[in-house]
């Protein structure tokens, strides 16, 4: 069993960053930073060290969550006051999986030391990044479900300028290639900016952000939420995706220079059937043998090696000397590339894309015990 890391950060109201980390401080607790937060009716945002969700991390939760409600009834006469209908709950999970073979208690000791008080983030003991279409299948997932989720948590979050649905979008998620097109997707929903359901403009810290449950100091539904979230990711990467390679199928543009400049001019000439001779483009464009050869190689610049064909003089039946003439360069129109790492299994073999798939049957009910109570 590979472990991810989670992080999570739980908004509050009604008391000040600095008085929070104070009294946070008071009760021995580490691993957290109390900082500002901007959000509407929001005044301190409680941020976790990274953990891994074994027992020693939920402990770490457990203990957290009880010195945060311990505070609010000291300091507002009741915990509950603590969350209004402006707070949120974000969940930061690792893009990379926790290395093979280390101590999982180690690591959240460790984690919880160098965040201290002030945020130190542990980075140590992680795999590489793993495969994009992880990421894309979980929030393909998530989207398409995206009613059933906003309904297991409450109204107040349901179309929130902060964590903005993504249901509409599931297209665009689906055609995606990379993580920079699923990044624009999620940016472009409503007018939520980066301030989707789930947002990956963490990347580059580390993580994919889930923003979309609603602010809780109870350390069972944070619990929930976090498993529920993680348990897309197992059921992704156990049953729906498989490494390996696969061969992709990809066509050239059709005009990815302009038309009327020699390079354009001359992909023309080279995307069409068979291609041209250095001699035929020669002609057409005016330019010596050698930049011909130039705008060839700048071509392969543009649409990949794989797209470009030399048919030598040799191949043609000629001998040295002839090349000018009988060289012939070819722009395939299709051309195949094999891909390596995470690819979606064939559909027949592929575990159905329900975000229920993987859950036990406790929770299962649990969650639909908190869909009729928030109906």
């Amino acid at each position: 069993m590979r472990f991810l890391t989670v992080g999570v950060e739980i908004e509050t109201g009604g008391i000040s960053p600095q008085r929070f980390g104070n009294l946070l401080r008071d009760r021995g607790i580490k691993g957290f930073k109390s900082t500002y937060d901007p959000s509407l009716n929001v005044d301190a945002e409680i941020v976790t060290c990274p953990f891994i969700p074994n027992q020693s991390g939920w402990e770490y939760l457990q203990n957290l969550c009880a010195a945060i409600n311990s505070i609010g009834r000291q300091e507002l006469g009741n915990h509950s006051r603590l969350i209004n209908t402006g707070c949120g709950l974000h969940v930061h999970v690792s893009n990379a999986y926790v290395n093979d073979g280390i101590c999982l208690d180690t690591y959240n000791r460790r984690s919880i030391e160098a965040f201290g008080t002030n945020g130190a983030a542990y980075h140590l003991d992680h795999d590489e990044p793993f495969d994009f279409a992880l990421y894309k299948d979980v929030i393909y997932r998530y989207a398409r479900q995206q009613s059933v989720i906003s309904s297991m948590l409450a109204e107040s979050r349901r179309s929130n300028r902060f964590c903005f649905p993504i249901g509409n979008v599931i297209q665009d998620i689906e055609n995606a290639s990379n993580l920079s097109e699923i990044n624009s997707v999620l940016k472009s929903v409503g007018d939520g900016g980066k301030f989707s359901a789930i947002t990956t403009t963490t990347y580059s810290r580390g993580t994919i952000e889930f923003r979309q449950h609603q602010g809780t100091t109870d350390a069972l539904k944070i619990r929930r939420w976090v498993e529920f979230i993680l348990n897309l990711y197992a059921h992704s990467s156990e049953n729906r995706l498989t490494d390996g390679s696969r061969t992709i199928v990809q066509e050239t543009p059709v005009s990815p220079f302009r038309a009327n400049s020699r390079v354009g001019v001359q992909y023309a000439m080279m995307r069409a059937l068979n291609g041209a001779t250095t001699r035929d483009i020669m002609d057409a464009t005016g330019c010596s043998e050698q930049r011909v050869r130039a705008a060839v190689s700048e071509i392969r610049a543009r649409v990949g090696d794989a797209a470009v064909v030399t048919h030598t003089q040799q191949a043609n039946g000629g001998r040295y000397g002839d090349g000018t003439d009988l060289t012939r360069y070819e722009v395939l129109q299709t051309f195949e590339t094999q891909s390596s790492g995470m690819n979606l299994l064939p559909e027949n073999r592929r575990g159905v894309s329900s975000v229920w798939a993987g859950i036990s049957d406790d929770h299962f009910e649990w969650w639909q015990d908190r869909i009729i109570s928030l109906r």
